[in-house]
């Protein structure tokens, strides 16, 4: 798939789209401005193609692929600096790929981008735009920052019958733990509770492994353990929450 992008890119069926800066140097003309390799990408200004696999920098960058690591690497299966962001995700926020704190403030990249605050600059107000998108169809849950996919978990939403509601919410309460209990079931000690509307959560389910796979609710959103508590400790009253997609009407999403 990369030979076919790139291979489009040099019968000039597209352009490299202008990553620079107006007036910005870029020295090698591979699409990236000097500021830009250095502080951003950390390829080298002085050779279009830093990695040596026949295709310009930036011309890597902006399909996807990584400008450091030949053999078809995309730039979302490294993480140089260890930090939990991709170097994808660290690209798109201009983040510097080797650097976990790349504003100097005391606090990784990651942490900042979770919470909302700008991981390139020691600015102390919180900028970022946050959401949570539950998609039914995929059974998949994205926190959303700026209009980027930070993290990606696999849920259980309503059955068909019980679906879960769609449309624009908010969470409107917390509770670390609590129980649930109705017609066939009762489920106690269930924790990382976020309602989004009187009557349904976001939860952790330890009473099945069905994530991502199938409907397994009465409406409520079920998820992982760990993937719950990530998501209880950065949420707070009135973080929106956005539900689209349909409900599987067979329960599972591969049926």
């Amino acid at each position: 798939m990369k030979y076919f992008f790139l291979g489009l890119l040099c019968l000039g069926m597209f352009t490299i789209p202008s990553f620079s800066y107006a007036k910005e140097i870029d020295t090698d003309n591979d699409g990236l401005s000097d500021r830009e390799e250095k502080d951003i990408y950390v390829t080298d200004e002085n050779n279009p193609d830093t990695d040596g696999d026949g295709y310009l920098d930036g011309a890597e960058v902006w399909n996807g692929f990584s400008p450091h690591t030949g053999g078809n690497k995309k730039a979302n299966e490294e993480d140089f600096d260890n930090d939990g962001l991709n170097n994808s995700l660290e690209f798109k926020f201009g983040l510097n790929i080797h650097n976990k704190d790349t504003d100097g403030d005391g606090y990784e990249d990651k942490v900042e981008v979770l919470f909302g605050y700008s991981p390139a600059s020691s600015q102390t107000e919180r900028i970022l735009e946050r959401k949570i998108v539950v998609d039914r169809t995929s059974q998949r849950l994205y926190f959303v920052v700026n209009n980027i996919r930070v993290l990606n978990f696999p849920v259980s939403t309503g059955n068909p019958g019980s679906e879960t509601p769609g449309g624009q919410f908010s969470i409107q309460n917390k509770i670390e733990e609590k129980s649930y209990i109705g017609p066939g079931y009762n489920l106690p000690g269930v924790k990382w509770n976020m309602m989004f509307q009187p009557m349904y959560y976001l939860h952790a389910a330890y009473w099945h492994n069905d994530f991502g796979k199938r409907t397994h609710s009465h409406g409520c959103i079920n998820l992982r353990l760990e993937d719950a508590e990530v998501l209880y400790k950065l949420v707070e009253e009135g973080f929106p929450v956005e539900v689209i997609g349909e409900t599987p009407k067979k329960y599972s999403i591969s049926a």
